[in-house]
């Protein structure tokens, strides 16, 4: 990115305004971030500047969203609702456009916005202990808790089908029905061709298992829709979560859904992009201390069905392997890549990820009886059948 074109847009939303320093965070698979130094009015300033995908529906009710989840946890903030042992607790707001007075700044074909940043944090792609598990759990509890009162009639899904599993099941098939394998190189055609097999007996059973989940009574609330690790902001001393950041994904949803994800991401301790897929397992410890960290502060756990967590999981590892597999066969239109069969590696990591969570399944029931939960010891005799 041309230096002259972020300091153009960054003058449509701050006046005397002196362009430092840009650093560009990678870690994002959706939106362009970077780190935005500056002089503004002559003293050293931070903040962060985002190019949104063109994946929403809407970038107004993208910004709707965020300005009414950051307004309403710094409420609670002042109330001193979210303060714990002197843990500081933060969102980022995002920073009106001089301009045009709006939240989002149009330039040619892209959409920028503004928002404030977090001093003296770090954001992780793979844990550095299981201490940083339990915090990990503790601050989504924190969110989830904050955000339990809000009006959810006023959050807007920015993103269609969503986790929508059977959506993107049907939309996988299309393209598998329709794609031309002999295009591709023979070496990743054999790539894609086992890993479709391995992932199909999966799919049969998620249409069974889809079935009996809907005949579970789960109640709605909001969930961030994103929670992986690296959306988590640490404080850079004492490594306690800060905030929860990226809040394009916020919606009504299941806590289910959010702590199936936050757990898929950091119980692969080899991290989503490993230099070697042989180092990608399922770390079941990793995922105690994160469900301790979560229940010690978390909401009544008889309330949304806490027992089902196992196959929340399961859904949502099989849901990312279509995702990633999918978008590689269709020429990596959403998730953004380094090089072109970068998706396609990143399905086969949550594939091994998937096999390795099956044989941790009944730990994890364990562990959830431990603390009060009962799983569906069903579904672990025919998870296991599947493969």
């Amino acid at each position: 990115m041309e230096f002259e074109k972020i300091n153009l847009i960054i003058c449509n939303f701050f006046d005397n305004s002196k362009l430092l320093n840009i650093d560009y965070i990678d870690s994002g698979l959706i939106n362009k971030t970077y780190i935005i130094e500056h002089l503004i009015n002559g003293k050293k300033s931070k903040f962060v500047l985002q190019c949104l995908s063109n994946i929403f529906e809407s970038y107004e009710q993208v910004n709707i969203n965020h300005q009414l989840i950051t307004d309403h946890i710094k409420n609670k903030i002042k109330k001193v609702y979210c303060k714990s042992a002197n843990q500081r607790w933060e969102s980022p707001c995002l920073i009106k456009c001089n301009s045009n007075n709006l939240f989002v700044f149009p330039y040619y074909s892209d959409f920028w916005r503004a928002m404030e940043y977090i001093e003296d944090t770090l954001s992780f792609d793979v844990l550095e202990d299981k201490k940083m598990a339990y915090q990990t759990g503790l601050g989504l509890a924190k969110f989830h808790r904050t955000c339990s009162d809000i009006d959810l009639s006023k959050i807007k899904n920015t993103i269609k089908d969503f986790h929508n599993i059977k959506q993107y099941i049907n939309q996988f098939n299309m393209t598998i029905r329709t794609f031309n394998f002999i295009e591709l190189d023979e070496s990743i055609n054999k790539r894609v061709k086992k890993l479709i097999d391995s992932i199909s007996n999966h799919i049969l059973y998620v249409e069974c298992l889809l079935g009996y989940l809907k005949r579970k009574s789960v109640q709605s609330s909001l969930i961030h829709g994103d929670p992986k690790l690296s959306n988590f902001l640490f404080d850079i001393k004492y490594k306690y979560v800060v905030s929860l950041i990226d809040l394009d994904t916020v919606s009504s949803g299941y806590l289910l859904t959010d702590l199936a994800d936050c757990i898929r991401s950091i119980c692969n301790v080899a991290g989503e992009n490993p230099d070697d897929i042989e180092n990608v397992s399922f770390d079941i410890n990793c995922c105690k201390y994160f469900l301790k960290g979560y229940f010690s502060i978390s909401n009544k756990k008889v309330d949304y069905g806490f027992e089902l967590l196992p196959e929340y999981i399961y859904l949502i590892i099989v849901e990312l392997t279509i995702r990633f597999l999918n978008d590689f066969l269709q020429s990596n239109r959403y998730f953004k890549i380094k090089y072109k069969t970068q998706n396609l590696y990143r399905a086969e990591v949550q594939y091994r990820l998937l096999s390795s969570f099956i044989t941790q399944i009944p730990t994890l029931s364990n562990s959830l009886h431990g603390i009060g939960i009962s799983s569906n010891p069903n579904f672990i005799s025919d998870v296991q059948k599947v493969v």
